[in-house]
């Protein structure tokens, strides 16, 4: 059974075979990927699923180089055919993320997939007994970090066009709920109108927000929520989510437990509200604007 409600009736908490990278359908050869917060946890794997997609050339920027290290010389020993920029920066600095997405695209070259991972989250406090600089923290990182990575990559993206991934959160389309996360709510909340307006603004790009399972990373172990998801299904989705099986799914809201086969089959019921941030009971799908 689902522990939270889902679109599909199938939900999966492990990488299952539709969603390999190992599939020649799901091929990422040739492609520039670059993934904030790729250092460790979902960022990290992530990073292998593109690797194990046939991606040659992959960027993974966070603010601990030993961290960048271990998961470079992890992926290219795997993958003799990657190659893996390393590269610090603090994304909530303009100038560091600025450097970093320069010195990718002077190596690598333009960029083809870019995945916006990087985030806060709060210790777990109420409002009023919050710690103001660390509750603010996760707006600096999560929404500030987020802008300026964007920033950063659209100066280095390919012409043709590049895929947009931001790894949020359920929490910020979910009811409040008892985990004293206010801070990680908002802020992914806010986050998730940015890319909204990012797909908006420049349709050259093939934006999706996505919610990626529970996982035990760090940062989810300082919510009261337990990881109940396999750390590398983030991953597969990601790397599905960038082939031509899920083009319909540009510019939604997904959650990577939704099961792909019945995502495709029922591909006709996604109307243009379906997987985004609206207000219940209020429809705008017909309004043209001003």
């Amino acid at each position: 059974m689902a522990p939270f409600p889902s679109w599909t009736k199938e939900w999966h908490s492990e990488p299952y075979p539709a969603i390999s990278p190992t599939r020649p359908e799901l091929s990422s050869a040739g492609r520039v990927v670059v993934i904030t917060g790729g250092g460790s946890g979902i960022g990290a794997a992530i990073a292998r699923a593109f690797a194990l997609a046939g991606s040659e050339k992959i960027a993974i920027i966070s603010r601990t180089q030993s961290r960048l290290d271990k998961t470079k010389a992890e992926i290219e020993a795997k993958h003799p055919h990657t190659k893996v920029l390393a590269v610090a920066a603090d994304i909530t600095r303009e100038a560091d993320i600025n450097n970093a997405f320069d010195k990718i695209e002077e190596v690598f070259g333009k960029i083809d997939v870019y995945v916006s991972n990087s985030a806060w989250m709060s210790s777990g406090a109420k409002i009023a007994e919050s710690e103001t600089a660390e509750w603010w923290q996760g707006f600096e990182t999560n929404v500030l970090g987020a802008f300026l990575s964007f920033k950063a990559f659209h100066k280095h993206a390919s012409p043709k066009g590049a895929y947009i991934l931001n790894i949020d959160s359920g929490i910020a389309h979910m009811p409040p709920i008892p985990t004293l996360v206010s801070a990680y709510a908002g802020s992914k909340a806010a986050a998730t109108k940015l890319f909204d307006y990012i797909a908006f603004e420049y349709p050259e790009y093939h934006v999706v927000n996505i919610q990626p399972g529970v996982v035990d990373t760090e940062l989810n172990q300082k919510s009261t929520v337990r990881g109940t998801d396999h750390v590398d299904l983030p991953g597969h989705f990601a790397v599905w989510l960038t082939s031509p099986e899920a083009v319909f799914l540009r510019n939604k809201f997904v959650w990577v437990n939704w099961d792909v086969d019945e995502l495709k089959a029922r591909k006709n019921e996604i109307g243009k509200e379906t997987f985004t941030t609206t207000l219940s009971g209020v429809s705008f799908a017909d309004w043209v604007g001003f």
